[in-house]
């Protein structure tokens, strides 16, 4: 890449996108229509959460054999399930307030210095409503990339990575790259509750209902905010203050307001992709034949 072209990136605005909630397709193929998008220049961010509650697949992730053929609904009570874009383990996507990121993969300094920097926004943007999370001890992405190719059943969270987001020692931001035609995506959970047993393959399958009652949160690796603040801020400030981070660490004004209450629609390009993809990623082809 010439040094002009990198200049350019880094001068283009990056483009925010309205806080959402949708199901683990939709969501998924937003995410893949921001990959695409990046890969013609665009730099790209938001936030949003799930509904249903989602379990998501790593893209080469094996699913236990006694899971394959079984709707998502069958596999966890109540819970969808997807499989990510992304690579990684299994995660629960519960209580959670989810990012995204995608721009040119070698815009920033590659896709390890995009991984550094949006951690170093997240912290910067949590620690900024309070949350007393942990100095990080190392920040080795050859380390990180090589753990996280060994795929097994076990959730992402239940082993933090060199450089992530962790508090009183145990993993509050779980995040996975992938990268495709020049660009690449990020994204991640940083958990309001820790729901993370429920998206351990290596276990058996538990509902949202039990799981609650049988106290799950607090009691494995994992974190939420609602162990480290009291009262825990509104999700829309906790947002607010994660994209005015992320949006000043790539150094660049966003395109739309940062405020998540206003009313920004995402470009025409990605609601053509979007709908592209979704259909792959409501495919038992694609979440179960890997």
């Amino acid at each position: 890449m010439t040094a002009r072209r990198a200049r350019a990136y880094r001068g283009s605005p990056c483009v925010v996108l309205p806080w959402a909630v949708a199901d683990g397709a939709r969501n998924m193929a937003v995410d893949e229509a921001m990959l695409e998008l990046a890969a013609g220049g665009s730099t790209l961010l938001r936030f949003y959460g799930w509904e249903p509650w989602c379990l998501s697949l790593g893209r080469h992730q094996t699913a236990p054999d006694r899971l394959l053929g079984r709707s998502p609904h069958e596999l966890r009570p109540g819970v969808d399930a997807v499989r990510r874009p992304t690579g990684g383990r299994s995660v629960f996507h519960g209580p959670e307030i989810t990012y995204a990121f995608a721009c040119p993969a070698r815009a920033w300094g590659g896709p390890r210095a995009v991984l550094q920097t949006v951690h170093r926004a997240l912290a910067e943007g949590l620690r900024s409503v309070g949350v007393p999370l942990d100095t990080v001890q190392g920040n080795d992405e050859k380390t990180r990339f090589a753990e996280a190719s060994r795929i097994s059943g076990a959730s992402c969270f239940r082993d933090p990575a060199p450089g992530e987001l962790t508090a009183r020692g145990r993993k509050l931001v779980g995040s996975a790259q992938c990268r495709r035609r020049g660009s690449v995506l990020q994204h991640g959970s940083i958990l309001l509750e820790d729901r993370q047993r429920l998206g351990d393959l290596e276990g058996r399958d538990i509902g949202p209902d039990e799981g609650a009652a049988a106290g799950i949160s607090g009691k494995g690796p994992a974190i939420g905010l609602n162990e480290l603040l009291d009262p825990v801020p509104d999700t829309r400030l906790i947002v607010e203050r994660l994209m005015d981070s992320v949006v000043g660490a790539f150094g660049s004004p966003a395109a739309a307001a940062t405020d998540v209450s206003a009313e920004t629609a995402p470009p025409e390009a990605l609601i053509r992709l979007a709908a592209r993809y979704e259909p792959v990623h409501r495919s038992d082809a694609w979440l179960w034949n890997r």
